[in-house]
């Protein structure tokens, strides 16, 4: 079998998203997490799960309008972004994204119903760009778009690591995964 350039970005975002090879994918790695699990701040700081997952939808959600704006025949902008790899909004609309930190408040550990309604705008995000990629024309792709694509996989299996490193060190990590 012959894998066109599209097929393997799909399949790579497929890896990172929900299907389990040698690294864990974002879905499992968020698996039975709570609220509190998920606002837990790392000793020394850094960002908790609950800021790791907001900023992966911001992403991956821009990542949705350039896929939309590439089909359209739009030029794909990596004008003013925040985030060098990733690239900038065409639309002004956009441009708040860019304003914000992407990453957002910690989380609050006794509001399950909002960690529940981040991890259903996961799903919904993350399902959203495995349709926006099923419509790339391969044969009329941007190579600012293609870079955009491989950068943003290497992008989400980074948070992904990082999401299973934090989970590790506060030991809500299944032992069946070790």
């Amino acid at each position: 079998m012959k894998l066109g350039l599209m097929d393997t970005i799909r399949m790579e975002f497929d890896f990172c998203w929900d299907k389990e090879t040698w690294f864990l994918p974002l879905e499992p790695a968020l698996e039975g997490l709570s609220s509190i699990d998920a606002s837990w701040q790392p000793p020394g700081g850094g960002n908790t799960i609950w800021q790791t997952v907001n900023h992966l939808n911001v992403y991956n959600a821009l990542l949705i309008r350039q896929i939309n704006d590439a089909k359209t025949g739009k030029t794909v902008s990596n004008m003013n972004a925040s985030f060098g790899d990733i690239g900038g909004p065409v639309d002004p609309k956009w441009t708040s994204i860019f304003e914000k930190d992407t990453f957002g408040d910690s989380g609050d550990p006794s509001d399950s119903e909002k960690w529940k309604a981040v991890l259903a705008e996961t799903h919904l995000i993350c399902e959203n760009v495995r349709n926006s990629l099923t419509h790339v024309d391969e044969s009329h792709i941007q190579e600012e778009l293609v870079e955009i694509l491989t950068r943003q996989v290497l992008h989400n299996a980074y948070h992904i690591g990082q999401i299973v490193l934090v989970r590790k060190q506060q030991g809500s990590w299944p032992k069946e995964r070790d």
